[in-house]
């Protein structure tokens, strides 16, 4: 069952996040982004269970040539939704799964070797800060 007052947590949560790196609410985008990050954190209890961490990790230490499990399994996501079409609810599944799926692989990549060179692509911190 779709639980609308955690997305509405969620979302909560995702704006103050959005504002303290100056995101404002009529930032153009700025709404989609609140929403397709709030679907990707509420498909995280499912995704985490399904896909276990060490599974990815194992994935990802594998590389990304064109038969390896992430290589196929993003074009797999982007094929669909290709037939589909964005004009279908299953076509824009299909976009969301890819979404979910490239969290998977950047979450793997960075446990296996370590986030990005801060310096390259952006000014804010990669470190993670647990709350209380």
């Amino acid at each position: 069952m779709h639980d609308t007052c955690y997305d509405a947590r969620v979302q909560c949560a995702i704006w103050r996040a959005l504002r303290l790196v100056g995101v404002r609410l009529d930032t153009p985008g700025a709404q989609d982004v609140a929403r397709s990050l709030t679907w990707i954190i509420a498909q995280q209890p499912m995704i985490l269970t399904r896909f276990p961490v060490t599974q990815n990790d194992e994935h990802t230490l594998e590389g990304l040539d064109t038969d390896s499990y992430w290589a196929q399994k993003l074009h797999k996501f982007l094929s669909r939704a290709d037939i589909l079409t964005f004009e279908s609810p299953q076509g824009r599944q299909a976009v969301a799964e890819f979404s979910a799926t490239t969290i998977g692989l950047m979450a793997s990549v960075w446990r296996q070797y370590g986030p990005p060179d801060i310096g390259q692509a952006s000014t804010s911190s990669s470190h993670l800060v647990k709350p209380e």
